[in-house]
């Protein structure tokens, strides 16, 4: 089976960065990522969308058509995904990764502070 991300793909996960930094441009690097499946024994390479910022490298991983399993390292050393095992929608996988990385941040970030977060239109 030879996946590879379409050019639609490139371009909807590129608009989901471009909307995340209006002001610094993130370009999405292709890569091969070696994983070794539930159940296998044997590692296999799927094709891999990364991306950086300072403290973060973004990865999604194609794994079938609509298929797609995202996760980010912080520091090098520290991996979060967003809790769901895999996608078929790759707008909401980016969606769900960079507020999942937003989130984190802002948690780390706000450690000892007392900060509420209102959502909405209401005061």
């Amino acid at each position: 089976m030879n996946i590879e991300f379409t050019e639609s793909e490139i371009t909807t996960i590129q608009k989901n960065l471009d909307n995340r930094w209006r002001k610094e441009k993130k370009q999405v690097q292709l890569a091969d990522i070696e994983i070794t499946k539930e159940g296998e024994e044997n590692p296999t390479l799927f094709p891999a969308a990364v991306w950086e910022d300072p403290n973060s490298t973004f990865i999604i991983i194609k794994l079938g058509d609509f298929q797609y399993k995202s996760f980010f390292y912080y520091l090098t050393d520290k991996r979060f995904d967003t809790g769901q095992d895999e996608y078929n929608d790759l707008h909401e996988c980016t969606d769900k990764l960079l507020k999942a990385q937003a989130d984190f941040v802002l948690t780390k970030n706000t450690k000892g502070l007392n900060v509420q977060i209102h959502k909405g239109t209401g005061i």
